[in-house]
């Protein structure tokens, strides 16, 4: 029986747990090769934005590396790996959620969710963290952080 993966969207479990997945892992190689520095996935609702950034996740995350042959294996991009497989730290912002109501509501949800992206990068990467202020604006924040961390390849 087909197992369709309706509201999964963990790569992970998408692969270990036999759900069809119809393999767009071609595409990791030809973002790769696209001359822009800076690319944004603009798309309706319910059109894989969420599985699409699993994915990407998944595939340059350098604490993933091990994982490779089982999660990509049976899939395009486990018969043509690219050598930014796996090198990259990857940081990940979540924005879905944040109160618009007004613009002080949209500032603090979007700094709050900068900090806690910032907090899960030490924690997963098992980092020294920085004590982020609660209070800091997230241009404040991202800068500390990157001048933190300028020495490493990170994949936002």
């Amino acid at each position: 029986m087909l197992r369709l993966p309706y509201g999964i969207s963990h790569f992970p479990q998408l692969t270990t747990e036999n759900y069809h997945f119809i393999d767009r892992t071609p595409f990791l190689e030809q973002l790769e090769n696209l001359p822009e520095r800076y690319l944004v996935f603009l798309r309706p609702r319910r059109f894989g934005k969420s599985l699409w950034i699993s994915i990407l996740l998944h595939y340059y995350g350098l604490e993933h590396r091990e994982h490779f042959e089982e999660w990509f294996g049976k899939y395009w991009i486990g018969q043509h790996r690219t050598p930014l497989a796996g090198t990259y730290y990857v940081l990940r912002f979540e924005f879905s959620g944040i109160h618009t109501d007004t613009p002080e509501s949209t500032r603090k949800g979007f700094a709050f969710n900068v900090l806690r992206g910032l907090r899960n990068f030490e924690r997963d990467y098992a980092l020294p963290t920085l004590g982020f202020a609660d209070n800091l604006e997230a241009s404040q924040l991202l800068k500390q952080f990157l001048d933190q961390h300028k020495d490493k390849k990170i994949y936002l």
